[in-house]
């Protein structure tokens, strides 16, 4: 695999122990930028992020970081994980961890370098991806790389003391063999 992946605005690089600064822990323990995140419950600590990290680096997951273009910012984190290799699918999850670069196409972008790498390179059938129903910006991104919503599992996650709904979307692979 080529060390980056990259597309107009951002790149994905797969992340080591080393990426993991103070500064991205904050992101996991800001309510608001966690707040449709099952990390959200646990308190997050430099060098438990740092295990968790090298934890997640293997053949069956593939954790990166987004990075901007320009600046090589660090601006958040997709990954493509969870690989099941007897029926050829991953989960897709994300982060967009600075709040200046929300909304403004990051996410949409990082799920399409991420489904090209997972279709192209991993020959994956199937990706996925679980959201909150809340969750409009995800729900977008997911929509605008060709998810299709595929399930509804009804009053699944507790948000700001009520129950919601959360949807699956997923994606095929139409070039599978």
């Amino acid at each position: 695999m080529d060390s980056c992946i990259r597309g107009k605005n951002i790149y994905l690089k797969r992340l080591t122990k080393f990426d993991v600064t103070d500064r991205y822990v904050a992101w996991l323990n800001d309510s608001e930028i966690n707040q449709y995140l099952e990390s959200r419950f646990v308190l997050h600590d430099l060098e438990e992020t740092k295990k968790f990290v090298e934890s997640v680096t293997n053949d069956y997951n593939y954790l990166f970081g987004i990075f901007t273009n320009d600046s090589n910012e660090h601006i958040g984190n997709i990954k493509v994980g969870g690989i099941n290799d007897k029926h050829s699918y991953a989960d897709l999850g994300f982060i967009i961890g600075e709040k200046k670069y929300w909304g403004k196409g990051i996410a949409t972008e990082a799920i399409r370098l991420a489904t090209d790498f997972a279709f192209n390179t991993l020959k994956l059938h199937k990706v996925f991806g679980g959201v909150y129903a809340p969750n409009i910006g995800s729900i977008k991104a997911f929509e605008k790389n060709g998810f299709i919503q595929e399930g509804c599992r009804k009053a699944m996650y507790r948000l700001n003391g009520k129950f919601v709904d959360g949807y699956i979307y997923g994606k095929i692979n139409e070039k599978y063999e």
